[in-house]
């Protein structure tokens, strides 16, 4: 397969997926994620060890199952009532090693909750598997363009 048509493909999996992440469909989105997977948002800095640093979020796929669980179940307080969001992906560029797929991309969030719109912008970075016609998540790291500044509370799935 040329790169244009990797592109292509790449691209439709990050619009389902953000598809999936606008309508809260938790359970779809969590579909995306291999067994053995990592999410990572990382906090102030945006290379380091997320095992000795703080994160907005590092998880393995138990961690993200109950994460995910808790917005189902309703026991996210901090997401009642939910977020409505609305994102853009662009800016994907992807290239492929054996059954390995690199992937970056730049988003845009718009979240509104509790009367109040909030703007979130940064890239995220991906390694996808090859799974049947599609792919999995293997690694996600979203790197908010002010992950360094106080984040409002982040609790839906960015």
């Amino acid at each position: 397969m040329d790169n244009q048509e990797l592109v292509h493909q790449v691209k439709n999996f990050l619009f389902e997926e953000a598809r999936l992440m606008d309508e809260n469909n938790y359970l779809g989105w969590l579909e995306l994620f291999d067994s053995e997977c990592s999410y990572w948002i990382p906090s102030n800095k945006e290379d380091y060890d997320p095992a000795q640093h703080v994160s907005i979020l590092y998880c393995d796929r138990s961690m993200l199952e109950h994460h995910i669980q808790r917005l189902v179940d309703g026991k996210a307080f901090a997401q009642i009532p939910k977020s409505r969001t609305q994102r853009l992906v662009s800016n994907v560029l992807a290239t492929q090693k054996n059954n390995i797929v690199t992937v970056t991309s730049s988003f845009i969030v718009t979240e509104v909750r509790g009367h109040q719109q909030h703007i979130h912008g940064g890239r995220s970075e991906y390694q996808l598997k090859e799974n049947d016609s599609s792919y999995l998540i293997q690694k996600k790291k979203v790197i908010l363009l002010g992950l360094d500044e106080p984040q409002y509370n982040i609790t839906f799935l960015i």
